[in-house]
């Protein structure tokens, strides 16, 4: 073997375990990612005290909302009847 084909090989072999030197890096900020989305996940779901408190949270902004639309109704109703009143006071007085 001459000296330029094991310099050669020397290289190719040098520049194959950077490339898998590389990889594992890659493989390993992979990993961490997960990692660390799993640990987050964990934790939410241990919280219970704040999750609780979302819940409760999520359901008084739905009665909220829903007492909104109700009185919203309700005004309209009430305003319907009023118009409804004065228009049957009206008629009444304009046939005597």
């Amino acid at each position: 073997m001459t000296t330029k084909k094991i310099n050669d090989a020397a290289e190719t072999k040098q520049d194959k375990d950077n490339l898998d030197a590389d990889e594992l890096r890659d493989d390993i900020l992979h990993t961490r990612a997960k990692l660390a989305g799993t640990v987050d996940a964990l934790s939410y779901k241990l919280d219970v005290k704040n999750r609780a408190r979302e819940k409760v949270q999520l359901a008084v902004g739905q009665v909220v909302e829903w007492a909104r639309t109700l009185n919203g109704r309700r005004a309209a109703a009430i305003a319907a009847g009023v118009v409804a009143g004065v228009l049957a006071l009206w008629l009444m007085r304009r046939k005597k």
